[in-house]
């Protein structure tokens, strides 16, 4: 099988030639693509990295499915078999993350596949709790049979660290191009709807967590929610309200368990903004664009996208 790792990069730091290394590393002796919005790399000793290809486009051409695209297309007209795509700020957690990974594939277990993130050291406990919650030690196939009983849960997909066989991330046109965020959703939900599998691989592990400040928090969710808004009929069946109180529901749990109880006022105060701001972002379409800026964690997304 021949793979290609795709990676979009803005202002990155030192992580990105620890990602490089580590897929370097592999058995599987991927092929790399990184795609660059701000020429960051260009001085760097790009002969040094067998196998690793630099693209560059401007910052105003970037998006979160078509900059993938992009890196897709490269790595197809070069014969890929198997794209994984990984984010710039995660990193594997051993070498053994890559076969992992496309272990399902190349079985023709499921399709596509994705990896489990681990807080980085130093995470808040609630940023903990945000990765135990999303990413259980226990792998897991999933198919179109689960939506109705996974609800938005069956389309969760995450492109920090996954992988697609080619032929059918091209079968179902690759990722949107025109949604602010969670392409790798999108990406999901066509997947199992066209009656392929998708496999959360727990055994294979990256590095990756943020943690977010109250701003950021309602940025992001702003974000989520003007996507759900804009989703369209693939998102079927995906309610969102019961895993969002499952979330906080059970976080709340983790932090008493943990001895610390002072952290529910803050758990409270998180729920509340991610709600306020979801909802917001649903209703996208009343607000003025320089609302939708202000409001926004991916503001060129609606120079790119004016209604």
């Amino acid at each position: 099988m021949k793979i290609f790792v795709v990676i979009p990069v803005y202002k990155p730091d030192k992580k990105i030639w620890k990602i490089i290394d580590y897929s370097r590393a592999s058995n599987l002796k991927p092929y790399i693509k990184i795609i660059e919005s701000d020429q960051s790399l260009i001085f760097t000793s790009k002969e040094l990295y067998v196998n690793t290809e630099f693209f560059n486009i401007s910052q105003d051409e970037f998006n979160h499915g078509g900059t993938r695209n992009l890196g897709a297309k490269l790595a197809s007209q070069s014969g890929a078999d198997v794209l994984v795509f990984m984010t710039q700020d995660a990193v594997p957690h051993d070498s053994g993350w890559l076969e992992k990974l496309v272990e399902p594939i190349r079985t023709g277990e499921a399709v596509a596949t994705f990896a489990r993130q681990l807080p980085r050291p130093g995470a808040s406990l609630l940023e903990q709790f945000s990765r135990d919650f999303n990413y259980p030690s226990i792998s897991r196939v999933r198919d179109r049979q689960d939506i109705p009983a996974m609800g938005v849960k069956a389309f969760f997909f995450s492109n920090v660290c996954s992988a697609v066989r080619a032929d059918v991330f091209w079968e179902l046109g690759g990722f949107p191009d025109n949604v602010i965020m969670n392409e790798d959703m999108m990406m999901a939900a066509k997947i199992l709807r066209a009656g392929y599998s998708i496999k959360y691989v727990a055994e294979s592990e990256v590095v990756h967590s943020h943690d977010y400040t109250l701003k950021q928090q309602f940025r992001r969710n702003f974000d989520v929610g003007a996507f759900f808004a804009d989703a369209g009929s693939m998102l079927d069946g995906a309610a969102v309200g019961g895993e969002g109180l499952r979330f906080v529901r059970e976080q709340v749990r983790y932090v008493l368990s943990r001895g610390r109880p002072a952290l529910i006022p803050l758990v409270v105060a998180e729920a509340a903004v991610k709600f306020t701001a979801f909802q917001l972002g649903k209703r996208h379409r009343f607000l003025p664009l320089s609302v939708k800026k202000r409001m926004s964690m991916h503001s060129y997304h609606w120079d790119q996208h004016k209604e």
